[in-house]
């Protein structure tokens, strides 16, 4: 879930409403305040994706959090498009698209991927691999999946997506992270506390 409405961005990006929000009618019938709901959501971290789509000769961005890996054997990976998305269309159309895993670098990136409305265009920040035939991919993240669609489902407002990943980049860095309507970075780990009866 994604919602970036109370996201605070640079002073010249202007965000407003979410990307991949609860359905308000489902969340009526169910008996359940949609609000309180996108309180509850917001309270869980999640580190920030672009997917990326090939528009004719250019590249097209949306931020998204709404996504997982489900399945090794396969590797496979699922996404959530609002039927408003600007990259819906084409994604569906080309059955094609990019999934590149964000750094704290990637920030002012992120900002552009989640201003609502039309298409995001985000050739400045990638570039492509002549080795990988030529596949384009972010400059620097943490990661990059190239993917083919299997299947989609339509779910209330949104459409999911089941891409098969056909080529994976690996890169390194600190991730961006998004928790309670903001970016952070990535704090210190927790030590593990020490068994009962031994020191730490």
């Amino acid at each position: 879930m994604s919602d970036y409405s109370d996201l605070e961005v640079a002073p010249d990006v202007v965000l407003v409403g979410g990307l991949i929000e609860a359905d308000q009618a489902f969340a009526e019938r169910s008996g359940v305040d949609p609000e309180r709901f996108k309180d509850a959501m917001r309270a869980f971290a999640t580190g920030v994706v672009i997917v990326t789509v090939e528009v004719g000769d250019g590249l097209w961005g949306l931020t998204i959090n709404s996504c997982c890996s489900i399945s090794v054997d396969p590797p496979q990976v699922l996404i959530s498009l609002a039927h408003t998305a600007s990259c819906r269309e084409p994604l569906l159309r080309t059955g094609r698209f990019g999934m590149a895993i964000l750094g704290t670098q990637h920030r002012a990136l992120a900002e552009l991927g989640a201003v609502p409305g039309g298409p995001k265009h985000v050739d400045v920040f990638c570039e492509r691999d002549g080795e990988r035939g030529g596949v384009a991919t972010v400059a620097g993240s943490l990661a990059h999946l190239d993917c083919s669609v299997t299947r989609t489902f339509e779910v209330s407002d949104h459409t999911l997506v089941i891409g098969a990943v056909e080529q994976v980049v690996v890169g390194a860095g600190e991730p961006l992270l998004y928790y309670d309507r903001t970016f952070h970075k990535l704090g210190v780990p927790l030590e593990r506390d020490a068994p009962e009866g031994r020191a730490g």
